[in-house]
């Protein structure tokens, strides 16, 4: 590979290497931004970090309400229970619960209320039977609560970044607000909420649009909170749990028949694409390509034909267009030859081959090989062809003419 072939290639890698260093550190700052759920500070009522919740509890506790911070699913089930429905269970990470345990969550007395932070459409499932996960975005956005929204009174908030749904054929009373991101359902007699981000809980965006207001909105419903703090998966116990008596299992025949789920493709997909394609536009403009075949133009200035022919040589050599560039050779030659019998310079075939036969004497095929014959398939055969049409118009053009030869 020569050194012009390679700075070549560079070329046309560069203009792509500024989008992908874009999206590469996007990525890594979103990666660095985002806040881990297995960091004991995580939306902790005793986390006085940026992801912590110390300010909230305080909050909260500043309006009365009582907080019991548990560290196990079953105890913080057990605590609701013992609250008699006058509580609500704030679950701020629901994929570590072990398996089963959210949906459990009907089994709770009536009137709790239960807030969800963030589930994706596995855990809303198994939470509740009317909602799922719709959309997930990349990054948090805000907005307001909406018209008719009376789930909580905050304004707007940092908390558009999962939204749910109601399934199809669910007669369930859903009320959504900000877009969809914070969902209230009634099942069961237990009432759900499902909060889209974990931001309006955290310490960092707690000073940002109303935050704080929301979250303060969500968790002081009731006058006891219980506050399940766990930051990792939870192992199964060896047994289940002792059965909660006075309350009727979840009738499976009345769950309502699910739409497909949400769509596979995230949402930053479709404009990653769009920012490939207009770079690629970007190149195309750059470099002038043509859309469309040649088109035939003057020369703006006067080129020696040595040089012509050399340059149009090299440009076929280096497409390895070895069959218009024989063919190129053919034709002039067949023009000469034409001239020099005595012919139109645009002969056919069936004319010119018996004229050059009486003239050299070769047989009809060998010259039709040489002026018509199929495209050289290497250089070599390139090569024997053109001497060929050399030597064949120099005979021709070069020997005299004798007094009653065919002209």
């Amino acid at each position: 590979m020569t050194a012009r072939v390679r700075r070549r290639r560079w070329r046309l890698v560069l203009p792509f290497l500024p989008v992908l260093a874009l999206l590469g550190f996007s990525v890594i700052a979103h990666g660095i931004e985002e806040p881990s759920p297995s960091d004991p500070a995580y939306l902790s009522p005793a986390g006085s970090g940026p992801d912590g919740a110390a300010g909230l509890a305080e909050q909260l506790r500043a309006r009365g309400v009582t907080i019991h911070r548990v560290a196990g699913s079953d105890a913080a089930l057990d605590a609701v229970e013992a609250a008699g429905g006058d509580a609500t269970l704030f679950v701020p990470t629901p994929g570590y619960p072990y398996r089963g345990q959210l949906s459990r969550l009907s089994l709770l007395p009536d009137r709790t209320r239960v807030v969800l932070v963030e589930p994706d459409d596995s855990e809303t499932r198994q939470a509740v039977d009317a909602l799922g996960a719709t959309r997930r975005r990349s990054a948090t956005g805000v907005t307001g609560g909406g018209a008719g929204s009376r789930l909580p009174d905050a304004g707007p908030a940092c908390v558009v970044r999962t939204r749910y749904g109601q399934w199809e054929g669910s007669d369930a009373t859903v009320e959504s607000c900000y877009g969809g991101a914070v969902v209230r359902v009634v099942e069961y007699g237990k009432e759900f909420v499902l909060v889209g981000s974990a931001d309006p809980f955290r310490s960092v965006r707690a000073g940002e649009h109303d935050n704080a207001g929301l979250a303060v909105d969500l968790l002081s419903a009731k006058s006891t909170l219980v506050w399940l703090d766990l930051h990792e998966r939870e192992a199964v116990p060896p047994r289940p749990p002792r059965p909660r008596a006075e309350v009727s299992p979840r009738p499976e025949a009345e769950q309502p028949e699910r739409s497909e789920g949400p769509s596979p493709f995230p949402d930053w997909l479709f404009w990653v694409v769009v920012t490939l394609l207009a770079a690629t536009l970007a190149i195309v403009l750059a470099r002038r390509r043509r859309l469309g075949p040649p088109v035939p133009e003057a020369l703006p200035v006067e080129v020696p034909a040595a040089e012509t022919a050399a340059g149009r040589g090299r440009l076929y050599r280096k497409v390895r267009a070895r069959g218009p560039a024989l063919e190129t050779l053919r034709a002039a030659a067949r023009r000469r030859l034409a001239v020099a019998l005595g012919l139109p310079a645009t002969a056919e075939r069936d004319t010119l081959l018996p004229a050059l036969q009486a003239r050299t004497g070769e047989q009809p095929h060998r010259l039709g090989e040489i002026l018509y014959g199929p495209p050289p398939e290497t250089d070599e055969q390139l090569h024997t062809r053109a001497v060929e049409l050399r030597d064949l118009v120099e005979y021709v053009t070069a020997r005299p003419v004798e007094e009653g030869e065919h002209r």
